[in-house]
Parts: C-alpha cells; sequence; structure tokens
C-alpha cells in the first residue's frame, strides 16, 4: 500500500513539474541566437534614361590678319528622364544576424524580449506567452538588407513581429517584417517574409 501512494506521489509531482515548465517560466532565460531569411517587396520600378539636351550655343569671332574667323561652341546638359512605371516583385536577402537574447518575465503572460545584435542596435520587443508559444508583438527596428547582387547592403525601417515555439533546449521563432520599402528606381511594401531565427538556450 505504502509502494502505491508513493508511486502516486512521484507521478503527482511530475506533472506539477511539467505544468511549472509551461507559459513564462518555460520560455524564461539566456539564449545564442541566429537570424536569416529573405522579404518579398511589392512595388513599382522606375525605369529611366540619360538625354542630353543642348542648352545655348556660344559664337567667338576674333580676326587675324584682316581676316574674321568664326569659333561656335555649343552647351549641352544630360538629364534624367522616366520613360517607363512597372508594378514589379522584388525579393531581397536580409544579412545574417546574430548574438544574445534574453527573455525576461513581467507579469502573468507577459515578457519582454531583448536582442543584443552582434555589431548592430539591440532590440526591444513586448511578448505574450501560451503554452509552449511565444508572441511578439508588433515593434519597428532598422533591418540590414542586401542589395540586388547581394554584395552590399542598407538599413530599411520595418516593423518586426512573429511567433517562436519550444523545443527541447531551443525556441524557434518564425519571424514577419512588414512596412514601406525603398531603394534606387524602386518604391514598394513588403508582402512577404521567409525569416527563420533560431535561440539555442545558454547552459
Amino acid at each position: 500500500m505504502m509502494n502505491k501512494s508513493i508511486y502516486i506521489l512521484l507521478v503527482a509531482g511530475l506533472v506539477l513539474a511539467s505544468c511549472a515548465k509551461e507559459g513564462p517560466a518555460l520560455m524564461r532565460g539566456s539564449y545564442s541566437f541566429k537570424t536569416g531569411g529573405s522579404i518579398e517587396i511589392t512595388g513599382k520600378l522606375y525605369e529611366t534614361a540619360l538625354d542630353t539636351v543642348r542648352i545655348d550655343t556660344v559664337v567667338h569671332t576674333v580676326t587675324i590678319m584682316g581676316i574674321p574667323i568664326t569659333d561656335t561652341t555649343y552647351n549641352y546638359v544630360t538629364k534624367t528622364d522616366t520613360v517607363s512605371v512597372r508594378d514589379t516583385v522584388i525579393t531581397r536577402r536580409l544579412v545574417t544576424e546574430s548574438g544574445q537574447m534574453h527573455i525576461l518575465e513581467k507579469s502573468g503572460d507577459k515578457m519582454v524580449l531583448t536582442m543584443n545584435i552582434t555589431g548592430g542596435d539591440p532590440v526591444v520587443v513586448q511578448a505574450g506567452v501560451s503554452g509552449g508559444t511565444i508572441t511578439l508583438e508588433k515593434t519597428g527596428r532598422f533591418v540590414p538588407v542586401h542589395d540586388r547582387i547581394g554584395v552590399a547592403f542598407s538599413y530599411h525601417d520595418l516593423q518586426l513581429s512573429g511567433s517562436g515555439t519550444r523545443y527541447d533546449n531551443m525556441i524557434v521563432f518564425d519571424l514577419v517584417y512588414e512596412g514601406d520599402y525603398s531603394e534606387s528606381s524602386f518604391e514598394g511594401t513588403v508582402t512577404a517574409s521567409r525569416i527563420n531565427c533560431i535561440a539555442t538556450q545558454n547552459e
């Protein structure tokens, strides 16, 4: 009879321990993270052409040994004209980022997530937790995005949101970026995101 009672107490303890690790307690901690992916932007591509225009004519006349000699100079200017505008969709790859992440409890199911990005600005995100999922509230940040060739990059002011699910000692985030986007000869809006962030809990 005593062995049965001990077994029941052990099972109950395991259940309570499992429940205690749900919600904020499951997510709270310090992590090392790495994130990357791409965004899709729908907008307008402005195609331009260079046009050389003559703006004035200068005539110089000199007399040499009683003979008038005329020299004519033409001055030109180069202008850029928009020759067409067309709707298009472009894809841009994000600069891979990594660093340290901390997930801190506030109250109830509310949490604060901080990302200390190596070589970049820190990011602070308000979040909520339900079970094994953490949901990020929208917050603005400057995101480094590669150009068309993928060599240089520029920063764009976008809105970050998304959610993450806890697996063992990792949280796998599915991130979303939204907002207006522009670069040379193109203006548009981010309409799709394919961004992953993997955060591994530090020991």
